[in-house]
C-alpha cells in the first residue's frame, strides 16, 4: 500500500502542477527588442512659455498615443550644459517600430487633442512658441540597461 500511496501522490503532484497557469514567466528570447527614437530639434521664440505650451498642447497627444501602443516614451528636455548649439531644448520620442513615426497622421491627433474648431489656434499657438528646427530619427544598435 506504501508504494501505492506514493505512485498516487506522485501522479496526483503532476496533475495539479499540470493544470496551475504559469504566471511571471516568460520564454528567453534571442530576438532583440528594436528601439527607435525621434528627436526634434526646437528653438523657442522671445517671451513665449515654450514649456507650457509642450505641456498643454503636445503632452496630451503623446499620451494618447502612448495609451494606443503606438509610443512607449516622449519627452521634453532641455540642456544643463552645453555647447553652442541653434537649439534650446529637444523633443524625444520613443518606440518599437519605425512605422510609429513613418505612418503618423498629425493633424488627426491635433484634431482629436485639440478638437477641429481649436486645430488652427492651437497651431498658430505651438508656432508663436517655437520653431523646429530639424528631426533626426535613431535606432538603437546596442545598449544595456537596468533590468526591473
Amino acid at each position: 500500500m506504501t508504494r501505492l500511496g506514493y505512485i498516487v501522490s506522485c501522479v496526483s503532484a503532476f496533475v495539479l502542477g499540470a493544470m496551475l497557469p504559469l504566471r511571471d514567466t516568460h520564454a528567453q528570447s534571442n530576438t532583440p527588442t528594436r528601439m527607435y527614437y525621434q528627436i526634434s530639434f526646437m528653438k523657442s521664440k522671445p517671451g513665449q512659455d515654450w514649456l507650457k505650451m509642450e505641456r498643454d498642447l503636445w503632452k496630451p497627444i503623446h499620451q494618447d498615443r502612448i495609451n494606443g501602443g503606438h509610443l512607449n516614451s516622449w519627452s521634453v528636455m532641455a540642456p544643463i550644459y552645453s555647447g553652442a548649439h541653434p537649439y534650446d531644448y529637444i523633443t524625444v520620442e520613443g518606440t518599437n517600430s519605425i512605422d510609429d513615426f513613418t505612418k503618423l497622421d498629425y493633424p488627426a491627433l491635433m484634431a482629436k487633442a485639440w478638437g477641429k474648431e481649436n486645430f488652427e489656434s492651437r497651431s498658430s499657438q505651438t508656432t508663436n512658441a517655437r520653431d523646429m528646427l530639424g528631426t533626426e530619427l535613431w535606432e538603437v544598435v546596442e545598449s544595456v540597461s537596468r533590468s526591473r
